[in-house]
């Protein structure tokens, strides 16, 4: 037990009940063998003889990289095709267990396609029954590999070697889900407050209450962070809520992203149990007295009527157990458990200055349909991120049952094969109002278009049954309206892509085991970013998490918070140049600043981590992990090497560098932006020697090689038009189709409209057979998709709201709306419209920091297409049109009219 450290210091309250904390002293003891790391599956035995029946027996059984079997006594228990887990963590229900031998048979596998460090595995398992827990030691386990059939029940001889401990540190608990607690504090006041502040947090979810009333309307709290380094405080101002007299303040907390799993990591990611509360209520009265309420052992704690809550696989509530006014006063907390003191985490708790999670729309059902088996399934009409809300009337225990998904199986009900391990499922037990009971989670979400109903009494109607939109709450600053269909869609489906993974962090995906903080999602898209939405807040708040988990070698994780050992991926980590430059490009220096002057060191030590070991200018040593241009089409599977990783490495450090000038210059920094310069200029050289050949072929010819030396700056002048050419020539022998992958499409178009190609890169945006953006749209999708394919592609990757792809969203800003910045926070605007008649008719609103930019274009009575820009009072700009053509821009609005096609 710790002691606070000052008088009225917030306590750091355990959220768990006493078998939680029995179970968690109980302890976890993990065995491996002394073979190679070689990727082979192992066969793990623990045998073990049972004195006394164990009633009701569970066993939580866990592993490094994936649990692809597991028996006991013979009997099969368990068994998963899932390449993807990490670390898995099973708890299962096993029923009474006799007196006597028994024994436990667990297949582990060693290998995972992104995850190679630890090289060593780990098994570990706890078996328990009420009080009594059994945590096998390492000796009593044997693990050996290659075994024949039927080895779950063959004899242990001395072909079965002995387990020993991890020679290597394994750094998670495993530790089962756990019910919600509600955790209450009455105090006096002996008159109204003036002011009152409550500044909060939790390792674990919470939801704080007042007086029986909701504290803000921030959800998801605390956001998901590397929490052993960087925990987010929320700060509110409850001044309206208090009264004079007794008061009491509620909170309920559950696992939250703290607690539940993260693929790679499994539960309890980034820190050890238990769940804890930490809180500090500070009020001053109209005389100036002051009072405070922290956090400390006069709390007290009783179950929650949320008996599971996990961000993969939903929340289940029973409003059985729900005690009426336990947030209020007056209540009677006599049978309530006191609380006891968990020791204090290592990490700085830090104020939340990013807009929270809030819920932002609320959607309809576009249509309900009736399943045979009595199911009903909702149609959003819009994939999303959030959950629904339900109204319900029935009896008390009848369980309503809602399963998630983003797309419909053949036979009509939700298929979730896509969400791997995720269970995306919410069931609330009714308490049975005759009045009705209305219930929505508040400790999870998911990511769906279709929710399958079970359960429902009679007949789900529309108004039972609401869609609610969540995320980052950041504003729109940019928004196109468009007659062109595939324009309008792409717009539409970024948009709505960003908003389902810019829920706390900038995720990947917001439905399946994953939802991870993936940097190179994220750098690629922060262009387009930036045009839709309001990012400063949010960048601000994800570089300073990037820097928590940067290593002390400099390298950045690839997923952040780091829930894969994946550090320095070119394209990935990226990301901590890219950011801030986006910002400082997007919003100008006044607003990017102190975001610039913070990180800056950090993007230095990144700079240095990769130049230490690469002195010849070719990115060639620490490329440990390397994903290259991600999921390109003719990729066989997911690591191959469509572009030489080398070429992709190298073009991507010569882009960071460019951009670390720019920030020099623009700072102050002369002798920095000297010595970035000279790097420069070192990598472009090498660059050009070793992938830019006399005919201007560059790399192997893949579409990224071209696009990449292109867009980068690395072709040297002379050649620059001849390998567009060539680039142009192999998209349309390909049939007018790219082939890039998360790396080459963001600059794809925009490298073909500045070198002459104007009209194929139109092609290409208004395709619409496979792959294209247009394909999305034209088979229904609302969101971008993770891949080109991803209709008919491999279902364990295979998100229908990734944003990655709807990285050329910021081309339709730049290009077909001509509102590209020319001077930093578009003091200057870039106009370089399209005039293609193809485009049809639209308009585009722009908010910056110097005010708003509009555009439209259209066709006139004789077919020739017409384009308008209109700049705010102190906004100049430039016109550059086709054929080399340039003129000034002032503030007002200018037409400029092309050629019937």
């Amino acid at each position: 037990m710790t002691t606070p450290t000052a008088l009225n210091e917030p306590l750091w309250l355990a959220a768990e009940d006493t078998a939680a904390r029995a179970e968690r002293e109980a302890g976890w003891h993990w065995a491996w063998d002394d073979g190679p790391a070689d990727g082979e599956l192992r066969q793990c035995v623990w045998a073990f003889d049972l004195a006394e029946p164990l009633p009701a027996a569970r066993l939580t059984l866990a592993a490094q990289k994936g649990l692809p079997g597991v028996w006991l006594d013979g009997r099969l228990l368990f068994a998963s095709q899932d390449g993807m887990a990490g670390r898995e963590l099973r708890d299962l229900e096993l029923g009474d267990l006799a007196a006597g031998p028994h024994r436990l048979a667990v297949t582990v596998r060693t290998f995972h396609p992104f995850i190679q460090e630890p090289r060593q595995g780990g098994i570990g398992a706890l078996l328990r029954s009420g009080d009594v827990f059994i945590a096998p030691q390492p000796g009593d386990w044997r693990i050996r590999t290659g075994t024949a059939e039927g080895w779950q029940n063959a004899s242990l001889d001395d072909a079965w070697p002995t387990a020993v401990a991890p020679h290597e540190v394994i750094d998670w608990l495993p530790a089962p889900a756990q019910a919600g607690r509600l955790m209450r504090r009455r105090f006096d006041l002996p008159q109204n407050a003036a002011q009152a502040t409550l500044q909060i947090t939790a390792l674990g979810g919470y939801e704080a209450r007042l007086n029986g009333k909701r504290v803000g309307d921030a959800l998801l709290t605390p956001e998901n962070s590397d929490f052993r380094v960087r925990l987010l405080l929320q700060r509110y101002d409850v001044t309206d809520l208090l009264r004079a007299g007794e008061n009491v303040l509620g909170v309920t907390v559950a696992d939250g992203f703290y607690a539940s799993e993260a693929i790679g990591r499994g539960r309890y990611p980034f820190g050890a149990a238990p769940r804890r509360l930490w809180a500090r209520l500070e009020l001053t009265s109209a005389d100036g007295s002051t009072q405070l309420v922290t956090t400390d052992l006069d709390w007290q704690s009783a179950p929650a009527p949320t008996v599971f809550a996990e961000i993969y696989h939903g929340e289940t509530h029973d409003a059985r157990l729900e005690p009426a006014g336990w947030d209020e006063p007056g209540f009677d907390a006599s049978a309530w458990d006191a609380v006891w003191m968990a020791p204090a985490p290592p990490c700085a708790l830090m104020p939340q200055e990013s807009p929270p999670i809030r819920a932002t729309q609320l959607l309809k059902p576009r249509s309900i349909r009736r399943l045979t088996n009595g199911d009903h399934v909702v149609d959003f009409g819009q994939n999303f991120a959030g959950w629904c809300r339900i109204r319900v009337r029935g009896e008390a225990g009848r369980t309503i049952t809602l399963r998630h998904a983003e797309i419909i199986g053949d036979d009509g009900a939700v298929d979730m094969r896509n969400l791997r391990a995720a269970q995306c499922t919410d069931r609330y037990t009714l308490r049975g109002d005759p009045t009705g009971e209305q219930w929505e989670p508040r400790f999870t979400y998911h990511g769906f278009r279709h929710v399958q109903v079970s359960g429902w009494p009679g007949e789900l109607r529309a108004e039972d049954i609401d869609g609610i939109v969540v995320h980052s709450d950041l504003g729109i600053t940019g928004h196109i309206d468009s007659t062109q269909p595939i324009v309008q869609g792409l717009w539409h489906n970024t948009l709505w892509s960003q908003r389902s993974n810019f829920v706390g962090m900038p995720t990947d995906c917001p439905q399946r085991d994953e939802r991870l903080g993936w940097t190179g999602d994220a750098q690629v898209f922060w262009p387009t970013a930036a045009f839709n939405m309001d990012v400063r807040g949010f960048t601000r708040r994800f570089l300073a998490d990037l820097r928590a988990s940067q290593r002390a070698d400099g390298a950045y994780a690839d997923t952040n918070p780091p829930a894969l050992p994946a550090y320095g991926a070119h394209g990935w980590s990226d990301a901590g140049v890219v950011l801030p430059h986006t910002v400082w490009q997007h919003y100008g220096l006044d607003s990017s600043r102190a975001l610039l002057d913070e990180h800056w060191d950090s993007m230095e030590r990144w700079m240095a981590w990769i130049a230490d070991v690469n002195p010849d200018g070719l990115w060639a040593k620490r490329r440990d992990v390397d994903f290259g241009d991600w999921l390109s089409l003719d990729a066989k599977n997911l690591m191959e090497a469509t572009t030489p990783k080398l070429l992709s490495a190298t073009a991507c450090w010569a882009r960071m560098l460019g951009m670390m000038v720019q920030m020099a210059q623009a700072t102050g920094r002369v002798e920095r932006a000297a010595h970035f310069a000279a790097w420069h200029g070192r990598v472009a050289a090498a660059f050009a020697a070793a992938f830019v050949q006399p005919d201007g072929k560059v790399g192997n010819g893949s579409h990224t090689s071209y696009i990449l030396a292109l867009a980068f700056g690395l072709v040297p002048p002379t050649l620059q038009q001849t390998a567009a050419d060539q680039l142009a020539a192999n998209i349309r022998e390909r049939g007018t189709l790219l082939t890039t992958g998360f790396l080459g499409t963001p600059f794809s178009l925009d490298v073909l409209a500045d070198h002459g190609h104007a009209d194929l890169a139109v092609a290409l945006l208004l395709r619409t057979e496979y792959p294209s953006w247009g394909y999305m749209v034209a088979r229904g999708a609302t969101t971008i998709w993770e891949r080109w394919n991803g209709d008919t592609g491999d279902v364990a990757m295979n998100s229908f709201n990734h944003y990655a792809l709807g990285s050329i969203t910021g081309f339709l800003y730049r290009r077909v709306a001509g509102l590209a910045s020319e001077a930093p926070g578009f003091k200057s605007v870039l106009c370089q419209p399209l005039l293609d008649t193809r485009l049809g008719e639209g308009n585009c609103r722009l908010t910056t920091e110097h005010g708003v930019l509009a555009s439209a274009w259209g066709l006139d009575d004789a077919g020739r297409p017409w384009f308008e820009i209109s700049l705010p009072a102190g906004v100049t700009g430039r016109m550059a049109l086709p054929g080399g053509l340039s003129q000034p821009l002032g503030s007002g609005t200018h037409r400029v009219v092309g050629k019937a096609r």
